[in-house]
């Protein structure tokens, strides 16, 4: 697998992710991204502007979440903002990686996306419960 195939895949996983979040923006950007690298252009500036995009969700929206959440004492809603936070923060630390190691980040790993929230987890195989939403290791879909 060339890395714009593993790429196309990760983003196309990634959008997935941001939809199950309702983050519409960031979702169109990772299918834009996938769409990029499945037609063998280069991404360009967007990926810089999706790990942005990102790092903004989790150094300023989602403590104002958490902030909204124990203001009005939702439970629903803090429980919520920290399974969206931790998915996040997953695909920040992907990005992040990805930006600095290239294409040997994938080397002798696989990706597994958790069906129930869309955390992200690269590895041999899935985590035996999701970190972030504790569905179980059944939940993990491989990334192909």
């Amino acid at each position: 697998m060339s890395q714009a195939d593993a790429l196309t895949a990760v983003f196309s996983n990634l959008a997935k992710a941001a939809e199950r979040q309702q983050r519409v923006a960031v979702a169109e950007r990772y299918g834009r991204l996938s769409a990029l690298l499945a037609g063998g252009a280069e991404a360009g500036g967007t990926l810089a502007a999706l790990r942005a995009e990102v790092a903004e969700d989790v150094e300023q929206c989602y403590p104002a979440l958490q902030s909204a959440g124990t203001e009005v004492a939702d439970h629903g809603v803090l429980r919520a903002v920290k399974w969206g936070e931790k998915v996040t923060t997953s695909q920040r630390a992907l990005l992040d990686r990805y930006a600095s190691k290239g294409e040997e980040l994938l080397e002798g790993k696989q990706l597994f996306v958790c069906e129930a929230c869309g955390f992200i987890f690269l590895g041999t195989e899935p985590p035996p419960v999701c970190p972030a939403c504790k569905a179980p290791s059944s939940r993990f879909s491989a990334v192909r």
